[in-house]
């Protein structure tokens, strides 16, 4: 049942980790001021979840929180209860995450909070649970951001290519180019494998300075329509036969895989997800390490990531586990437990690597799938 009580502007939550369940409903009933309340263990979770919540003009406040016993909890609960109820008549109080101990002492001790709302994240489920002051369901709103959900899981943005006005406008002229690879990625496989090579031997030394345009392929290919049409468009030139000529190191990373990333531009930005972003970097808060990602969407609090190829899986059986693996862990850790991630694969992927992938939680559109690319995200978005 959904709630239409009015519910007070400051929350008090717990960092756990698990920040989303405390930025969603603070974001969908509209808190203006959070408390968020900390263990030594989870400062960091703390601070990624205030700048979050900053970011959308909250204002936020820290407590910590001594949890080495059930006797240092108790002292924390009767500390925190007389400060908030000393300034505060009405709060939402987020017991998401806390330790057992401290949310029912919380409870009991908030005493002189005249309006005391008890909240419970039920966020796999997607819905608000309320204790008191009446027992409530309500659904969970479709509140969040790319960003929100990037700075809540500690990272920060770093670059974005699709808000790249330039990369966008060389997109956009080779559009048709871009969604025929796609639509015939089963009868272009052989041909991928080629010119993905090609470019890479081209780029090979490109944080040298130095870029190989002139490359050979092995053999003329049987179809020369994809490598005419990318001559149309000034990409590169071919003589007919083996020899391809890249214009430019950009032309080279377009066919060195961007021209999958691109396809995945095409369709989020006619699908319209609630936020998405493709070719970005973001770089975690505490270490300044990098990660970067063919695309990230979020909807309806859920984020997607998508990771291009059209290179080879199958050649090492240890690597291809690595990289799935990787992928599932990287997608949770940007995203959140009801994160999700999908490999997009021009090349046909064997039965070793989908089974790997299915292992991992990695979902496969290989070749010919990739035309579903469409209504998998359409599937996506109606079950996120």
């Amino acid at each position: 049942m959904a709630s239409s009580v009015n519910r007070p502007a400051l929350h008090v939550c717990n960092a756990t980790g698990q920040n989303l369940a405390s930025l969603i409903p603070a974001l969908q009933l509209g808190a203006t001021d959070v408390v968020i309340l900390e263990t030594g263990a989870m400062r960091e979770s703390a601070s990624s979840l205030k700048r979050a919540l900053q970011a959308r003009g909250v204002r936020v406040r820290r407590i910590p929180i001594d949890d080495a016993t059930a006797e240092s909890i108790g002292r924390s609960a009767d500390s925190v209860a007389i400060e908030l109820s000393e300034r505060q008549r009405r709060l939402v109080l987020n017991v998401t995450g806390s330790h057992p101990f401290l949310a029912l002492a919380l409870v009991e001790k908030l005493t002189l909070v005249d309006e005391l709302h008890v909240l419970h994240t039920e966020i796999c489920e997607d819905r608000l649970n309320w204790c008191r002051p009446e027992p409530l369901t309500e659904p969970m709103a479709d509140v969040l951001r790319l960003e929100d959900v990037i700075l809540s899981q500690g990272f920060r943005l770093a670059r974005s290519g699709d808000r790249d006005v330039l990369s966008m406008r060389r997109a956009g002229e080779r559009e048709a180019l871009t969604r025929r690879l796609g639509d015939q990625a089963d009868r272009l496989a052989g041909l991928f494998g080629a010119l993905n090579h090609l470019a890479g031997e081209a780029l090979a030394d490109e944080a040298n300075g130095s870029f190989r345009p002139q490359q050979n392929l092995q053999y003329p290919p049987k179809d020369g329509r994809v490598l005419r049409d990318a001559e149309t468009i000034g990409l590169l030139k071919w003589d007919g036969a083996t020899e391809v000529v890249f214009a430019s190191d950009h032309a080279a990373h377009c066919f060195n895989g961007g021209w999958l990333e691109e396809y995945v531009t095409l369709k989020l930005r006619g699908l319209e997800p609630k936020d998405w972003a493709c070719h970005i970097q973001i770089d975690n808060v505490s270490t300044g390490e990098p990660n970067r990602f063919d695309a990230l969407a979020v909807h309806r609090n859920r984020v997607l990531v998508i990771e291009c190829t059209t290179s080879s899986f199958g050649r090492s059986s240890a690597k291809d586990a690595d990289d799935l693996l990787k992928l599932t862990e990287l997608a949770r850790t940007v995203g959140g437990i009801t994160a999700s991630s999908l490999l997009l694969s021009a090349q046909p992927l064997a039965g070793e690597v989908r089974r790997r992938a299915t292992t991992n939680g990695v979902s496969l559109l290989a070749a010919a799938e990739v035309r579903d690319l469409v209504g998998f995200l359409r599937n996506w978005m109606r079950a996120s």
